[in-house]
């Protein structure tokens, strides 16, 4: 069978084509992934989560704009923070959220005012 010039041309053309970009892929990376490295990424995403939504709120916007921060620029702040920076803002947002550190002071203040009672140093309490 003879194959007419013009079918012989286009599937030579559509070969070399093919085989030229056979050549043209990316080379693939593969590493071994600790557990760690994994739960330190997950545990990054779920604290940009918790300042995100610290930041949702509407008493932190309204602070934030009393201070000249557009609710925006704040987010695009904790985008481009670190791992590290994200874990240590988000450790402070969970352990005194607003208002409720002022109950621990109180009482802590009161229990060192009767340590120092019960110790003779001060006379605060005169029952004691």
């Amino acid at each position: 069978m003879k194959i007419n010039a013009l079918a012989r041309r286009t599937i030579g053309s559509v070969l070399i084509v093919a085989l030229s970009l056979m050549g043209l892929q990316a080379p693939a990376m593969a590493d071994i992934v600790s557990t760690e490295q994994l739960v330190a990424e997950q545990r990054a995403d779920v604290q940009r989560a918790t300042v995100n939504a610290f930041l949702a709120r509407d008493e932190v916007r309204a602070q934030l704009e009393a201070r000249g921060v557009s609710a925006d620029d704040a987010l695009q702040r904790v985008d481009s923070l670190s791992n590290a920076e994200l874990a240590e803002l988000s450790q402070q947002i969970d352990t005194l959220p607003a208002g409720e550190g002022a109950i621990g002071l109180v009482i802590g203040i009161l229990v060192i005012f009767m340590l120092l009672d019960i110790a003779g140093v001060t006379d605060i309490f005169p029952a004691i």
